[in-house]
């Protein structure tokens, strides 16, 4: 992997995942994710849409790029597979991932909110092996 890809991946930037929907047609929503062992994790709830639609159609993309000029630009096109996510590495990955993208305080408050009715229970976590991953800049 090209290094500045594997650096703007390691950043604490929103990612867009693209994938084909239930109904056939394109979709692109926010998510966090985190780069593990090649691989783009994300976690989800159980039966999302996305996870349905990816389990049926394990075509996905994902991209991330910086806010300011000049705007960097990682572009993953991907094989996504979806596995049931027990609860405790559920916790696990979301406190990863909410500790990454909102800080330690952040991370605090967002996860009392998300486990205020107690244990969160299993989730989902997708996993994106990419295919090919592109670097570029504008």
């Amino acid at each position: 992997m090209d290094p500045r890809a594997a650096d703007l991946l390691s950043r604490p930037l929103i990612g867009q995942l693209g994938f084909h929907g239930l109904d056939g047609y394109p979709r692109v929503i926010p998510v966090w994710f985190e780069l593990r062992g090649g691989e783009l994790v994300i976690a989800s709830p159980p039966a999302t849409y996305k996870g349905h639609a990816l389990s049926r159609d394990g075509r996905a993309a994902l991209s991330v790029s910086t806010a300011e000029r000049p705007y960097l630009i990682v572009s993953v096109v991907a094989d996504a597979t979806v596995e049931r996510l027990a609860e405790s590495e559920r916790i696990e990955l979301v406190s990863a991932l909410a500790l990454r993208y909102l800080g330690p305080d952040g991370a605090r408050l967002y996860l009392d909110v998300w486990s205020k009715e107690g244990h969160p229970g299993d989730g989902e976590l997708i996993r994106l092996a990419p295919r090919k991953i592109r670097f570029s800049t504008s």
